[in-house]
């Protein structure tokens, strides 16, 4: 049996992989126990309409937590092409291209004209948390996931007469990574739309898979095999 570690502030503590989660599945696992703890610390209830802002390995795999939540219609948002389509896959009511459509005014528009109830931001580039904050319908709840490594600028007049709950989610807790790995292990959960031939790369290609990491059009994975 194979052992997985991972930390949790000061402390650490190993949880035994099960034998029936591959070695691809535990490499995903510390992803997807983000994507649960966001989903966790939500506020999704039985029948919400969510958004997914960004489909990368974690929107991806809130995707999949929202819908196990209870979630009754998610949407996704993805420039990104190959991204898109494993969000199409993994089961997204809709994904919209930012770079092409008002993404807020779309959102609005498949949730009744309210938005939706709970949004994600997975990407947390440019302008998302905006949008996130100005989608979203009255006293709706907005989760940050990603991390904005530049100011971003908001227009709190959007959004804040409607009395918004913004809140973040950073890393995960040991529950989390135990709820990611028997959701894997039962099949509730799934990484094949994530991964290709091209998503293993030697140690020397790491320099060049992070290059183009920063702007995916056919990446969605990558996991370096030693």
């Amino acid at each position: 049996m194979a052992y997985a570690e991972y930390a949790v502030t000061e402390d650490w503590e190993l949880t035994a992989i099960p034998d029936s989660v591959t070695d691809e599945e535990a490499t995903m696992c510390e992803p997807f126990a983000a994507a649960v703890h966001s989903v966790r610390t939500s506020n999704i209830r039985l029948g919400d309409s969510v958004a997914v802002l960004g489909a990368g390995p974690i929107g991806l795999f809130t995707l999949q937590a929202a819908r196990i939540a209870g979630a009754g219609k998610v949407l996704v948002s993805e420039p990104a092409p190959a991204r898109a389509e494993a969000a199409r896959k993994l089961g997204a009511d809709e994904v919209i291209d930012p770079s092409s459509e008002d993404v807020v005014s779309r959102m609005v528009a498949l949730t009744d004209g309210l938005g939706p109830d709970v949004v994600i931001d997975c990407a947390g580039v440019g302008p998302t948390l905006d949008q996130a904050l100005t989608m979203t319908r009255r006293s709706g709840h907005v989760i940050l996931v990603a991390v904005p490594w530049e100011k971003t600028s908001l227009s709190p007049v959007d959004w804040m007469a409607r009395e918004i709950v913004l809140r973040t989610s950073f890393s995960s807790d040991p529950v989390d990574w135990r709820i990611a790995l028997n959701l894997l292990q039962s099949g509730k959960a799934t990484i094949e739309p994530m991964l290709s031939e091209s998503s293993f790369i030697p140690l020397e290609g790491i320099q060049e898979a992070f290059e183009k990491l920063t702007k995916p059009s056919t990446q969605l994975q990558m996991i370096v095999k030693m």
